[in-house]
């Protein structure tokens, strides 16, 4: 009869750690409490504040149990700020807490919003809802995978943005990882797979790296001004178009925004505004970044 009792305990004990409560049911619960931010960039492997461990959630077990807590892939974290992006989690988490204990864990996630602002550790993030289908699907290739860099948000962009399935390309020193996702993501749409881009010229494979500029311009005029913010080489040689020129006539102040996502390869870049055909350089960007 001992022995009965004894396995029983056993089983129960088993069983117990092998169902983790997931954040939603443990707030649904209120076992847990959780405060969801930003990381900080230079805690990130990635440098970023939208790829990689760019998500820090802080876990409070309130209850007088040891839980496990499952952070699930694929689930959306809603920015508190509407025009700055949203996360998605691209990796199944599991986090052991003792009663009344608090712990704080970094976690892959990638940006589901590609036309919004970067996040910043100072964001806070509400638990949003569990995509499925084929982010889902994803996140789970992502995880197996070990890929949550950039490659891995311009796959993201293809479901979340209509990102284009080329930019994917040379993005990644592994070409095996890019292929894979190329292969998945056009099969997921039901479109033909795409062709690596080949030029002739190159020998060697030359990356891309990710490059972003946000920002806004103010200035007060008083007579007819045509401005523009340009993205150029070295030799002024423009390579994007962040703000096409806008001719003004009224007096007054005028304003300017943008936020630009790209990729280019190693080298120096000008970020430029243009104001009545004279040029002003801005910034100088070292890609990829130092």
């Amino acid at each position: 009869m001992k022995f009965f009792f004894l396995a029983v305990i056993l089983i129960t004990n088993f069983y117990c750690f092998a169902t983790p409560t997931t954040l939603s049911e443990g707030l649904k619960s209120n076992k847990l409490k959780v405060l969801i931010t930003g990381n900080n960039i230079a805690k990130n492997p990635t440098k970023s504040s939208h790829t990689g461990k760019c998500l820090k959630i802080t876990i409070t077990n309130s209850s007088n149990v040891i839980l496990e807590v499952k952070i699930e892939n694929a689930y959306h974290f809603t920015n508190e700020y509407d025009f700055k992006q949203d996360l998605i989690s691209t990796e199944n988490y599991i986090v052991k807490l003792n009663a009344n204990e608090t712990k704080t864990v970094a976690i892959n996630a990638l940006c589901g919003e590609k036309k919004n602002a970067s996040p910043s550790e100072t964001d806070t993030f509400k638990l949003g809802y569990k995509h499925n289908g084929s982010i889902e699907k994803l996140t789970s290739i992502l995880q197996r995978l070990k890929t949550y860099d950039n490659t891995a948000q311009q796959a993201m962009w293809c479901f979340t943005d209509n990102n284009s399935i080329d930019n994917i390309f040379d993005t990644d020193i592994d070409t095996t990882i890019e292929n894979e996702l190329v292969k998945f993501i056009a099969l997921e749409k039901g479109i033909a797979i795409p062709k690596r881009p080949y030029n002739p010229n190159k020998k060697i494979r030359v990356l891309r790296y990710p490059i972003e500029l946000n920002g806004s311009h103010s200035e007060h005029i008083d007579r007819p001004t045509t401005t523009g913010f340009y993205l150029t080489d070295t030799t002024n040689k423009i390579l994007e178009t962040i703000v096409a020129d806008d001719t003004e006539s009224r007096k007054g102040t005028v304003k300017y925004s943008w936020g630009y996502r790209g990729q280019l390869v190693k080298g120096t870049y000008y970020f430029q505004m243009k104001t009545n055909g004279v040029w002003k350089r801005l910034d100088i960007i070292k890609v990829p970044e130092e």
